[in-house]
């Protein structure tokens, strides 16, 4: 069995560790698994049939666990009969907020979203949240008390994103770990200084806990919509109620490492051997 793990080069760095864990649990496994850089490779068409070469060489694997916000290149490797780990058209809705929300608008209770391209006014009273479209980790989430600092979010952002209120529990929020339709962890995730996001890659706090019984339901019925491999959902808290906020696709594990006992790399290699 081969197959490929791909990063980028600087995420790759960053998760230097990561990435030995997992070809080691793939040694332990008789799995043959190579790590790619995506500036490493070049894909298109030859001859009207799809190609991967990488560093000079052509490549092809049974599977690929793409770590990477590359929808386009997931659907490419889907076309070579690589299987594709999270799928390309989970890769495509969940790395495009505006995407994500347009498809669960009739399915769970959220806060109000705006999809805002070019120099839009705010559609909602400051303060609102703009997230750029296609972002991860709160690493492009403002918070914007007036027009300045709300243009000046759109100009960072490459003028897409989606805007909204700002909730009236910021700083807290759940995610909900799943792999394929199970529910593997829920984590509450909160902010111990004044900062809005709660994220864990952003230096904050996380504990388990037990799954309330809506996020639940709505966690399950994502599952059904999506063929998910490992991606976390994610929960805001408005006037009470858990609303759906958004879903990851390469999804952030470090919590679990910190905070469980789960070891999620060899539980997602005998998902992905299980598949195939």
């Amino acid at each position: 069995m081969k197959g490929l793990l791909i990063y980028e080069r600087h995420e790759s760095i960053r998760n230097h560790r990561f990435i030995e864990y997992w070809l080691d649990t793939a040694r332990v496994k008789n799995v043959d698994l190579k790590l790619v850089l995506i500036e490493e490779m070049s894909f298109g068409l030859r001859d009207n049939k799809p190609f991967l070469v990488v560093n000079g060489e052509n490549v092809t694997a049974d599977f690929a666990v793409v770590r990477a916000k590359k929808p386009l290149l997931s659907h490419h490797l889907e076309k070579m009969g690589i299987a594709v780990f999270n799928p390309a058209h989970v890769s495509e809705i969940l790395n495009d907020k505006r995407k994500t929300h347009a498809l669960f608008q009739d399915d769970f209770p959220m806060m109000d979203t705006a999809f805002v391209e070019g120099e839009s006014p705010s559609p909602f009273p400051y303060p609102v949240v703009v997230k750029s479209s296609g972002g991860c980790g709160g690493r492009e989430v403002r918070l914007c008390d007036n027009e300045e600092s709300y243009y000046q979010a759109l100009k960072d952002f490459a003028y897409s994103a989606v805007v909204q209120p700002l909730c009236d529990t910021p700083g807290r929020d759940v995610r909900v770990y799943m792999l394929g339709k199970k529910i593997l962890q829920c984590m509450l995730r909160y902010s111990d200084t004044e900062d809005f996001r709660a994220n864990f890659g952003l230096h904050h706090c996380a504990r388990p806990i037990d799954i309330p019984d809506d996020i639940r339901r709505m966690a399950l019925e994502a599952a059904d919509r999506f063929d998910f491999g490992l991606v976390g959902v994610d929960f805001i808290f408005d006037h009470g109620r858990a609303l759906f906020n958004e879903a990851e696709d390469v999804v952030g594990t470090r919590m679990l490492y910190q905070y469980t006992d789960m070891d999620i790399v060899p539980m997602y290699m005998d998902y992905i051997l299980a598949r195939l």
